[in-house]
């Protein structure tokens, strides 16, 4: 019996790693032209990322983080992600995020002279990446 093929799977923000090596079978990356799905034997490749939702399948259980932009390297296997923030969805305070995701459409519709509008619409991205995985988490109760 041949062993399935898998691939290697770093996640690693400036705070800190979430994972090393981790093997995985399936790779979903928030690129910046939209997702895009990495599988063993991928051809070597790097990828801007958007603030989004990665995916990953490892054996029957999917795992879903909120990353904040950055990239990632494919390659010989290995999926590297070097993230600017990246959070497990099960880590996600989804009535936090909500209020954050209403405090900066606030924010943004007020459209108060000093405001910084570049912040403003980062902060709303981000909520909205974090609202949206908390969502994932509770459709797919067989994540971890």
């Amino acid at each position: 019996m041949t062993k399935k093929k898998r691939l290697l799977m770093d996640i690693v923000t400036p705070e800190k790693p979430f994972l090393q090596d981790r093997e995985v079978d399936f790779v979903v990356l928030p690129a910046e032209k939209g997702e895009m799905g990495v599988l063993p034997g991928h051809a070597p490749f790097a990828v801007q990322l958007r603030p989004g939702v990665l995916r990953y399948r490892e054996g029957s259980v999917e795992e879903t983080f909120a990353v904040m932009g950055g990239f990632a390297e494919i390659y010989k296997d290995k999926v590297s992600v070097f993230a600017e923030s990246a959070e497990l969805a099960r880590e996600v305070d989804e009535e936090r995020a909500r209020q954050e995701y209403a405090s900066a459409k606030a924010a943004l519709s007020a459209h108060a002279p000093d405001m910084d509008m570049e912040s403003a619409q980062a902060s709303l991205k981000k909520a909205a990446v974090r609202l949206k995985v908390a969502e994932l988490r509770r459709k797919r109760p067989g994540q971890k």
